[in-house]
């Protein structure tokens, strides 16, 4: 390694040093005292002149010759402000080594104050060791899990009976398979429902099939969409060119009504015409029943007719009541579909988790990847802010702060997202 080399190295950790350092004393600037913190008190012009003291649960801390405090909910420069308004003007007596008595009054530039200890915080759930720890400024929950041992699964599966691993490699294996093609499933009636042609074909993160498995199983499910679609289409425009004949049909019949409308008309005006003659004696018998006999005829053709475009609109009607009928089923029909999937996904989440634990039963160590790919860690904070608890979900990179509870769970990653589908 070269002297510049070195150099630079060396600069990079001073650096990284110092903001580090920068950073803590920010925090403990910014900080709170709360009951249980420790602080010190330190007195210049006094031999053996520091004092610590546990902050009270009523917020207060004993000094000697003043008695006591109130301190709690103080940031460390308002500390050091109360010990300056506190303690000068008081007078402290020491003896000498000679043997003298000495009295010195207290001014506040000798008085510093400091925070020297927090209180620790808990942390409970899948981790190998639960419990108090000490904090350290900026702590992380990454760090404090790590304190605690690690991640474990073996306190909620203390009396499980021992599984061959080929069989749970097996039972896990299969759980995946089972869980990618209800995903792709899924994805499918999805994209009917929003009438989409196709849907994304890629395997879900942290998938242990082979990818000519996952993609013959996506295959099948966008051919088995495609059929369906071909299908509800010709069904479709089957309905649609037998409403469109049917309004044609109707077109005809009206026209052929009208036509025979007029020839009942004409029948009429000629059997009022021959009536009339008929009566005068200029005319047979039998033309009056021919003129008759036609306009039987024509009403009747009328009639007929009309029966016919009558039942044309009704036909119409049906095919119209089919359409919609038709459109409204698949959307039903999809519908309950795409919840039965999500139901059994969930249902596959839970089983490839059990079978995920099972095959790390001494814990500590990483979890067979979840369908997201995620360790599938879940973690909250539980912090007193004013005068209630109250829980914050975080990443293991947080920060904590004294007093926090940090509750891990080694939760399911995949039934959250399948319950929000």
């Amino acid at each position: 390694m070269t002297l510049m080399r070195q150099i630079v190295l060396a600069a990079a950790f001073a650096i990284a040093a110092a903001t580090h350092v920068a950073r803590a004393a920010e925090a403990a600037a910014e900080y709170q005292i709360s009951p249980g913190d420790t602080v010190q008190i330190n007195i210049a012009t006094i031999p053996d002149g520091t004092h610590q003291a546990v902050v009270q649960l009523d917020g207060t801390v004993a000094l000697p010759q003043v008695g006591m405090v109130h301190v709690a909910g103080l940031t460390l420069a308002e500390l050091q402000t109360r010990m300056e308004q506190a303690l000068p003007g008081i007078i402290f007596r020491i003896r000498t080594p000679d043997g003298r008595e000495q009295a010195i009054l207290l001014k506040s530039s000798d008085v510093t104050a400091a925070i020297v200890d927090y209180r620790p915080i808990y942390i409970k759930g899948d981790v190998l060791t639960p419990g108090q720890q000490a904090y350290r400024p900026l702590m992380t929950v990454r760090q404090a899990v790590a304190v605690a041992g690690g991640y474990s699964v073996m306190r909620a599966r203390m009396n499980q009976t021992a599984q061959d691993p080929i069989d749970l490699q097996g039972i896990y294996g299969s759980l995946w398979t089972d869980y990618i093609r209800e995903h792709f499933r899924n994805l499918r009636t999805e994209a009917e429902l929003q009438d989409r042609p196709t849907f994304d074909a890629s395997a879900p993160a942290g998938s242990p099939l082979p990818p000519g498995t996952v993609s013959a199983i996506a295959q099948g499910e966008i051919e088995a969409m495609r059929l369906a679609r071909d299908d509800s289409q010709r069904e479709q425009a089957y309905l649609e060119q037998a409403l469109k004949g049917a309004g044609d049909q109707i077109e005809i019949l009206l026209k052929r009504e009208h036509d025979e409308e007029e020839a009942v008309k004409s029948d009429e005006e000629d059997l009022a015409r021959v009536k009339k003659l008929y009566e005068t004696g200029n005319l047979t018998n039998t033309r009056m029943a021919d003129i008759r006999r036609a306009l039987l005829m024509s009403s009747s053709r009328r009639l007929e007719t009309t029966a016919e475009l009558m039942r044309a609109r009704y036909q119409q009607g049906d095919y119209a009541r089919q359409l919609e009928r038709t459109a409204n089923q698949k959307r039903i029909t999809l519908t309950q579909n795409l919840t039965d999937s999500n139901v059994r996904l969930a249902d596959l989440g839970i089983k490839l988790r059990a079978a995920s634990e099972k095959l790390h039963p001494l814990g500590g160590g990483n979890l067979a990847p979840l369908p997201d790919g995620t360790a599938g860690v879940k973690i909250t904070i539980v912090r007193k802010v004013g005068n209630e608890w109250r829980p914050m979900p975080v990443d293991e990179d947080a920060e904590v702060l004294p007093g926090d509870v940090i509750e891990a769970t080694l939760a399911n990653s995949l039934e959250l997202r399948a319950a929000t589908r």
